[in-house]
């Protein structure tokens, strides 16, 4: 049957991996599909009942929690390998002490650290200084019990690398990426131990599979402003993670090789997932609201042919009539400002009679129903958020104001949880 383990190359999974590969131990990696929510659907539920990676097989032995995954290979594959174990009593006793104070004392501050420090940032969102301040006091003194340890044994259970060593790979990998690595360098003893265990081979090995796992994810190429927002407003929505990666629109990098590469006609957002790279804010999310329907909000209407028409038709009518008049006003009546740029003032009352139009046609449409497609919040709402956002912030907000249909749909949407984290990323961004 052999072994498998399944889950990603990230976190816990990460001290599974390392775990196997001190050992010398053959086995198959199963990639979950995290984002899918597979880990929370058969048959994954059969492997781990609490629906967290990592899960592991080992013949007909089905395992879940990772430091029980590492004890039992250790023990299992004893002759294989390093030894991780010391079958000297008192070492065993002093290797368990430290396992515990690994699980209990240790991970509990450093994920918390890591989660504000290098998850949020990754993902382009907004650090809790105030978690940090907490827990960064907190780490310290953990860290002068492991230098006043380290002071007298090269490793924490004695003088061979242990399990107990192991267990605190991937949270200091990640902690060596952050400000917090200044807490360690500051200590000799646990600097040392830091540089060794992270420098084993069998460490290096699986640190190299997490970084092509990380390479694979989905990413946003932008900046949080304009049609980049529709994109991330639909990943919110979804509850995907996701990495922004920020593109110099001011020295003209999207204008250039790299990110033609992605981007043909030089505009933002680009994006990736996996091998897979579109363009187009539009085609973006709907691919994202189709390929990760099981995530968080459903995102398009599928009931009956009459919805699903009536759902393309409100697309169409974002694309085509609302956004080319409501973009032309956004541009003189807030970008130029913002630039210091004469208004026009004769395309302003031009487009302003346009706009007004189109919005009686959105106010007897939201007579008969909630949102645009239905009874439902879809993508025909979504699209609109970027530019009725920058309209509710010129003299435009009087037309949908005067409209009470369209007063209340521009609320409610404007006040949903993902277009607030969205928004709250360009003001971050500012």
């Amino acid at each position: 049957m052999g072994i498998k383990v399944h889950g990603i190359p990230h976190g816990a999974t990460l001290r599974v991996l390392a775990t196997l590969q001190e050992m010398e131990i053959d086995y198959e990696l199963v990639l979950v599909d995290m984002r899918s929510g597979a880990i929370k659907q058969e048959p994954f539920l059969s492997l781990n009942p609490f629906g967290q990676v990592p899960a592991f097989e080992d013949g007909d032995l089905n395992l879940f929690e990772s430091r029980t995954i590492t004890k039992y290979i250790a023990h299992t594959y004893e002759g294989k390998g390093a030894s991780l174990i010391n079958k000297d009593k008192n070492k065993m006793a002093n290797m368990a002490v430290w396992m515990e104070v690994e699980a209990h004392q240790f991970d509990p501050i450093v994920s918390k650290l890591i989660h504000e420090l290098l998850y949020k940032v990754h993902f382009g969102k907004k650090t809790d200084n105030a978690i940090v301040e907490e827990n960064e006091p907190k780490f310290a003194k953990i860290l002068d019990v492991y230098e006043a340890r380290l002071a007298t044994s090269k490793y924490l259970a004695g003088e061979c690398f242990t399990l107990a060593d192991l267990h605190h790979l991937p949270s200091l990998n990640y902690m060596m990426r952050t400000k917090v690595k200044q807490l360690i360098d500051e200590r000799p003893h646990v600097s040392a131990w830091c540089k060794d265990i992270l420098a084993r081979p069998a460490w290096q090995k699986v640190w190299a599979l997490h970084k092509r796992g990380i390479d694979m994810g989905i990413k946003v190429h932008g900046i949080p402003h304009g049609a980049t927002l529709r994109v991330l407003a639909t990943l919110h929505e979804k509850e995907i993670d996701f990495e922004l990666v920020p593109i110099d629109m001011k020295s003209g990098a999207h204008k250039q090789q790299p990110f033609l590469s992605l981007n043909p006609f030089g505009q933002v957002p680009a994006f990736e997932d996996g091998d897979l790279k579109l363009f187009e804010s539009r085609a973006i999310s709907k691919y994202i609201a189709f390929n990760y329907e099981g995530n968080g909000t459903s995102l398009f209407s599928n009931k009956d042919a009459k919805q699903i028409a009536d759902f393309a038709v409100w697309m169409e009518v974002e694309a085509h009539q609302f956004d080319p008049v409501a973009t032309k006003l956004n541009y003189e009546l807030g970008y130029k400002l913002y630039l210091g740029m004469e208004t026009d003032n004769t395309v302003v009352e031009e487009y302003g009679a346009k706009l007004a139009k189109v919005l009686d046609v959105y106010e007897a449409r939201l007579a008969t129903s909630k949102y645009l497609a239905g009874d439902s919040f879809t993508l025909a709402d979504l699209h609109h958020l970027p530019a009725l956002k920058y309209m509710m912030l010129n003299k435009m907000k009087q037309l949908v104001d005067e409209r009470p249909h369209v007063s209340a749909w521009c609320k409610d949407i404007l006040a949903r949880p993902a277009w607030v984290k969205a928004w709250a990323m360009q003001n971050d961004l500012n």
